[in-house]
C-alpha cells in the first residue's frame, strides 16, 4: 500500500489559509461560512510522516467540504501518533475556538467529524452538546473498548443519549476490524432507542480505511453521501 494513498474522489481546488497553525480549506462564498472540523484517528505510524492534516485523505475530505460552501480544517491533535486523550482534548478545545472567531466562518454552525479511533473523542459533545455544534460525524470509528484504543471517561455509547435533537451521521463499513467493528452496533442501538437523528452511511464491501483503499464507486458513492449528509447538516 502507497505511505499516502490517494483519496478516493478528486481533490477540488479550492482556497487554503494559515491560521493559528491550522490550514483552513475556503469556500468561493466570502461571507461567513459554517465549519467542519476533522479529528484523525489514532493510533497511527509517525515515523517519517507529515502531520495528518498533510495527509490526501483530510485535504480530500477538506477540499470537498469547501467546495460545498463549508470551511474545512483538519486537527492535528496527536503528533507522535499515540493516544492520550487530555492532550487531543486539549488540541480540539483550542481548534474549536480558534475555527469559530475566524471572521469567514459563522461560530455558531460548526460540525465535528471523528474517524477510526478517534472516536471517543466524541463523547462529551454528544453528552451536553453545545449550541454551536450542529452536527457530529463518525467515519468507521471505534465506539468502545478495542485494540486501537480504550475508552476512557464517559463511554459513548452512554454519552449519545444526551445528543437527542442533534444530527449524527455514522460511515461503517461491511469489511471492518474484527476488534472494531463490535463497538459499532451498541452505539447505534443506543442512538435509536434514545431518538438520536442518527443517519448510518453503509459502504458494504469497503474496509477499514475504505476512503483511499478501496477506489469502487460503492465508496465514491458512500464518501459523497457522509460529505452532502455533513455539509447539509452544518448549514441547517
Amino acid at each position: 500500500m502507497p505511505e499516502d494513498p490517494a483519496f478516493v474522489l478528486p481533490t477540488p481546488a479550492v482556497a487554503r489559509e494559515s491560521h493559528e497553525g491550522q490550514e483552513l480549506y475556503l469556500p468561493s462564498a466570502t461571507e461567513p461560512a459554517p465549519a467542519v472540523l476533522l479529528i484523525h484517528g489514532v493510533p497511527y505510524s509517525a515515523e517519517g510522516r507529515p502531520l495528518p492534516s498533510k495527509w490526501n485523505i483530510y485535504q480530500g475530505y477538506a477540499s470537498q467540504l469547501a467546495y460545498r460552501g463549508c470551511v474545512a480544517a483538519a486537527v492535528d491533535h496527536s503528533p507522535d501518533g499515540r493516544p492520550d486523550d487530555d492532550r487531543s482534548n486539549a488540541a480540539l478545545a483550542g481548534a474549536i475556538e480558534a475555527i469559530r472567531a475566524h471572521p469567514r466562518v459563522n461560530g455558531e454552525r460548526v460540525a465535528l467529524w471523528f474517524f477510526s479511533g478517534s472516536g471517543p473523542l466524541a463523547a462529551s459533545f454528544l453528552q451536553s452538546p453545545p449550541e454551536w455544534l450542529r452536527c457530529v460525524a463518525f467515519t468507521y470509528p471505534v465506539l468502545g473498548d478495542s485494540g486501537l484504543v480504550t475508552v476512557r471517561g464517559v463511554h459513548p455509547v452512554e454519552a449519545v443519549k444526551g445528543a437527542r435533537g442533534l444530527p449524527v451521521v455514522m460511515t461503517v463499513v461491511g469489511r471492518e476490524l474484527a476488534d472494531v467493528a463490535p463497538t459499532q452496533p451498541p452505539f447505534i442501538d443506543a442512538a435509536r432507542a434514545a431518538g438520536v437523528r442518527l443517519e448510518v452511511i453503509e459502504a458494504p464491501n469497503g474496509r477499514h480505511g475504505f476512503d483511499v483503499l478501496d477506489h469502487t464507486e460503492e465508496s465514491r458513492g458512500a464518501v459523497r453521501a457522509v460529505l452532502d449528509a455533513v455539509s447539509i447538516s452544518v448549514r441547517g
